[in-house]
């Protein structure tokens, strides 16, 4: 038979411990209640969507027209507008023409026309060795055309351009400098 006092202090030991876990589980829950708040930072009231990284691709009939990377995407639903950062666009091209890769710190991106304004080092870079800078253009979709109003200068193999506003149309890499043209062009190599 078991003594009387000999239930009481099994009694107590389990009171002390209920204690210590109802004490324990509701320290952590004060401690760790302020950690999830830490967690995700809050959005700004007029974005909808953050993504750290992404990539859009653009095809038309089957043919790949551009692909659109960026570090960082925040969607605007009220203005249907994505706003990137750490932007690359890659133009494919043809054995001929070689692939252009855009380069800028920010875009934004209109996602009903799929046009693109881009802002902030602007450099573009093809594989043949073409190249052109300006501080912002914008990319039009449906006629497949970079424009800008911006100081550009363009250089490839044996000359370099310089002026004020470009159109460079992408499919066939013609270029025009519009304002205030100074170009440069070196002597063909001698044989």
């Amino acid at each position: 038979m078991v003594k009387t006092s000999k239930i009481r202090h099994i009694l107590a030991v389990v009171i002390i411990l209920v204690t210590l876990y109802l004490v324990a589980s509701l320290a952590i829950r004060l401690v760790g209640g302020n950690e999830k708040e830490a967690g995700l930072p809050k959005l700004p009231r007029n974005i909808d969507l953050s993504l750290k990284t992404l990539h859009y691709a653009e095809t038309r009939e089957g043919v790949k027209k551009w692909d659109l990377y960026a570090d960082r995407g925040e969607y605007d639903r009220q203005r249907d507008v994505t706003l990137l950062t750490g932007v690359r666009i890659v133009f494919p091209g043809t054995d001929k023409t070689g692939e252009i890769t855009l380069r800028s710190d920010k875009a934004e991106y209109f996602n009903a026309t799929k046009d693109v304004t881009l802002t902030g080092n602007i450099h573009a870079r093809s594989t043949s060795g073409m190249e052109f800078t300006t501080g912002r253009a914008s990319y039009r979709a449906s006629r497949q055309l970079v424009v800008t109003d911006d100081r550009v200068s363009f250089r490839d193999a044996r000359f370099a351009v310089e002026g004020v506003g470009m159109e460079f149309l992408v499919p066939t890499r013609t270029l025009r400098i519009l304002n205030d043209v100074r170009a440069t062009i070196a002597p063909a190599p001698k044989d």
